[in-house]
Order: structure tokens, then sequence, then C-alpha cells
């Protein structure tokens, strides 16, 4: 019986390091992965987010293979939470960062120039106007991620977006996206044709694309080949604010389930 007590102690391998270190390590993988995908969220797009993310997942698992010879099992959980903090960094804490950065805010004399700044998230238009005539509605049946959830159809208004030299005739490059998807027609009196923040990486673009080739098809208009969405914003900088403070309330809930985890963890060894 002393033996295999002798032999089970020698196989459970080195002592486990200090709580702190354990804790410290989780912390910077965190915020680390959180800092590094800041900058990514603010000049890339969500198909680059997701490619950055299975780049690194292999080199980190086997990092964290080697760490729990010494750290323990508790190490998968920090990879876990780090591969939260960072997609929610760049989704939603760099749009905050960049547009007070002065990185993805432009302001334009009219819609047809948004062309010419692609990186751009939010604009400010001097001179523009919708189309109420040509407005239009594509009603698409989204399927929820969640398991048993109920199918709801959403209905995406749009309107020309255009400036006020526009004629009939003209191509029409840049369309306003109504925020509301229920199927009321869209009151778009009450909407700003002065500020707009560009749908191009949001996951409703092809959405609010297939309203626009509808409109294009029942008005007989001339629609570029990729046209710009925009959703008008009455507040801009409050959007950004609540975007910013989204992000940043999940990072501070990674963190507190790294710190709760640590401790259950520990108390169980």
């Amino acid at each position: 019986m002393v033996a295999l007590v002798k032999t089970w102690d020698k196989s459970r391998g080195p002592k486990p390091e200090p709580p702190w270190r354990l804790l410290g390590l989780g912390l910077l993988f965190v915020n680390g992965m959180a800092a590094f995908f800041l900058p990514v969220g603010i000049f890339s797009d969500f198909s680059s987010i997701v490619a950055l993310l299975i780049f690194l997942f292999l080199p980190f698992f086997f990092l964290a293979l080697r760490l729990t010879k010494i750290y323990g099992n508790a190490v998968f959980f920090a990879l876990f939470l780090g591969f939260l903090a960072g997609p929610i960094s760049a989704l939603y804490l760099s749009h905050a960062f960049g547009y007070f950065l002065g990185l993805h805010f432009g302001g334009v004399r009219e819609p047809g120039s948004l062309a010419e700044f692609p990186g751009v998230r939010i604009f400010r238009i001097a001179d523009a106007r919708f189309l109420y005539k040509y407005q239009a509605k594509k009603t698409s049946v989204i399927r929820p991620k969640a398991p048993g959830s109920i199918l709801k159809p959403l209905n995406f208004h749009v309107v020309p977006w255009v400036s006020s030299s526009w004629k009939e005739g003209d191509p029409i490059e840049v369309w306003a996206a109504c925020p509301n998807l229920t199927e009321q027609v869209c009151d778009w009196e009450i909407q700003n044709t002065g500020v707009g923040e560009s749908l191009s990486r949001s996951s409703l673009y092809p959405y609010y694309l297939e309203a626009v080739e509808e409109a294009g098809h029942l008005h007989g208009l001339k629609i570029s080949p990729k046209p710009k969405i925009l959703i008008p914003l009455s507040d801009p900088e409050a959007a950004l604010v609540r975007t910013g403070i989204y992000g940043m309330s999940g990072l501070v809930v990674l963190n507190y389930l790294w710190v709760v985890g640590v401790v259950v963890w520990r108390r169980r060894c």
C-alpha cells in the first residue's frame, strides 16, 4: 500500500505553481488577446477576424498543452476565454476606438462620394435626401442559431440615398436601410439624411442587398454592382459609445469568469 501511494505521488508530476501566477497568466492572455484584436477589428473585416482565430488556434493549443504540466488543466479555460475576448474586442471595442481616433469617420459632400472611402464606417453627408417613391421591402426568414427557436420573418426596408442634384435615370450607388424590421412601412421622414453607418461588415447586409435588388426590379432603377447600404443615425457618438460599452462589459465578464474559475479550481486541488 505504501509503495502504491509513493508511486502515485511520483506520477502526479511537479507541484502546481502558486495561484497568483496562474491568475496573472490567464488575465494576461484574455486581455492580451483583446488588445491584439483591437487593431484587427479597426482595419479588417469579419472574415479576416475568423481567419486569424483559426490560424492562432493550433499554436496556442499546443502552448496550452505544455503549460498544463506547470499550471494544470485550468490553462484550457484561459484559452477558451481568450478566444472569446478576441472577437468581442474586434467586433465591439474596435468600432468605438476607431471612431474616436478618427479612423472610421468621414465627411463627404454627397452619397456618390462614399466609394472613395472604403474603410470608413460612419459618414456625415452634407448634401443628401431620400427618394421616398422608390422605397422597397424584402421579407426574409433568418434561421436562429439556438435550437428550438421560433422562426420569425423580418422585413428589410430600403430607399435610395442620393444628392439633391440626382436626376431620373442616374445610377443609384447608396441606399438607406431602415432600422425598423417590422412589417409596417418605415417612417423615412424621421430618419437622419446627414449621418449613416455602413452595413458592409454586418451580417444583415445580404438581406438588405436583396431588398435593394427588389427595388431595382420593381422601379426599373440602375443599381451599382456593389451598392453601399447605410443605416441612418441620429446620434452616431451615442451609438458608438453604446457599442464600446457592450464590448467592455463582455471583457469584464470574461475576466470575472477567469478569476472565479481559478478560485474554484484551486479549492478542488
